[in-house]
């Protein structure tokens, strides 16, 4: 499977080197209102939705084919286990009047070790099937946008199967643009 790394170039200017990176706020009892929907930060009661829809995109990514989906599932939670609840990660879920839980955007905040820029990733953005085609994912792209600003990030990162075209289509909507190709070969069977 080959992927493709869209960025959203921003803030031109900022780096670590001129600018400390800034503090994460506490998330906890912050709502965001987008119009017909409403953005929170994840809580534990959504965790088995957020596993459920993630292992299908973020985890479905990274997998081999030849996983069953319980074992990619099973990949999945250990990943969310180590990295969700890290001081760099936020998690918001996406509610509308039908939906308590629309979909979710997964956010990490990092340090190029490059080039010193301060960096926001979407590890994972999920619209669940019955909300699709509403507007949720295009809002929730443009919240990591913005949420990108401020943190004061300079770059803005996916990663997208190439063969996914309808979230290919959606990231150019909101100005990402690829980056980068990464490409693959099997070597042989994991131990």
């Amino acid at each position: 499977m080959k992927l493709l790394l869209f960025q959203l170039k921003q803030n031109k200017g900022l780096n670590l080197v001129d600018n400390p990176k800034p503090k994460i706020f506490n998330m906890k009892d912050r709502i965001v209102d987008l119009g017909t929907i409403h953005l929170r930060p994840m809580q534990s009661a959504d965790l088995d939705t957020f596993l459920q829809l993630g292992s299908r995109t973020c985890g479905s990514l990274h997998g081999r084919p030849s996983l069953s989906f319980s074992e990619l599932n099973k990949r999945f939670q250990s990943f969310v286990k180590e990295f969700a609840f890290r001081p760099e990660s936020e998690i918001w879920v996406a509610s509308m009047k039908e939906f308590d839980y629309a979909g979710h955007l997964w956010l990490y905040q990092t340090t190029n070790r490059f080039n010193g820029n301060n960096e926001l990733w979407i590890w994972d953005v999920t619209v669940r099937e019955e909300c699709r085609r509403a507007g949720v994912g295009k809002k929730l792209m443009q919240f990591a946008s913005n949420r990108s600003k401020e943190l004061r990030c300079s770059e803005l990162w996916l990663m997208v199967a190439e063969d996914n075209s309808i979230a290919r289509r959606l990231y150019a909507s909101c100005g990402f643009q690829p980056k980068a190709q990464m490409l693959a070969i099997e070597t042989g069977d994991e131990e």
